[in-house]
């Protein structure tokens, strides 16, 4: 099996310097194995209440150094591109403890729709995110840096000789 790309839609608060954290260490040791590594870099880029932004809220393994880490755009649910903008939750760099630059990209965040399984936790705690209930699997709007990551992931991978 060849693995070119891998996506982490995940992250957890930054405890330590990306030199010892073990999720860091895995994204390295793939990265260095000739995998694409493309992370979420987290949702704590502003307040909720207010959309001002912060700073140093890139999660784990987001600050890997040799992942792409992604923030989302808010499209502003247009066809044009000059009115987007950094989603106000997209966490934002430097990063805690090592101060690298990141997010090292930006991709399309929210209002992504999606397929969701009925009995997930987020189809049931999140009943404003159902589109459609039609057959067995409903359609379901979410927003996130975990919705952004794939949408590179994907062109990375539609790009195999640009991954290596």
């Amino acid at each position: 099996l060849k693995i070119g790309v891998i996506n982490l839609s995940l992250g957890h608060p930054i405890y330590e310097p990306a030199a010892t954290d073990p999720l860091v260490q895995a994204v390295e040791r793939a990265v260095a194995n000739g995998i694409v590594v493309v992370v979420a870099a987290g949702n704590f880029g502003g307040d909720p209440a207010t959309h001002v932004p912060a700073y140093a809220g890139i999660t784990s393994p987001g600050n890997a150094p040799d992942a792409i880490t992604v923030g989302a755009v808010e499209t502003q649910q247009t066809a044009t591109r000059s009115d987007d903008v950094v989603a106000w939750y997209s966490s934002r760099g430097p990063t805690w403890y090592d101060g690298y630059q990141k997010p090292d990209v930006v991709a399309p965040g929210s209002h992504l729709l999606s397929n969701i399984p009925l009995n997930s936790s987020i189809y049931t705690t999140y009943p404003g995110g159902i589109v459609s209930n039609q057959g067995s699997v409903p359609s379901f709007r979410m927003s996130g840096t975990s919705m952004a990551a794939p949408v590179v992931s994907g062109l990375v991978a539609s790009r195999p000789t640009a991954a290596r």
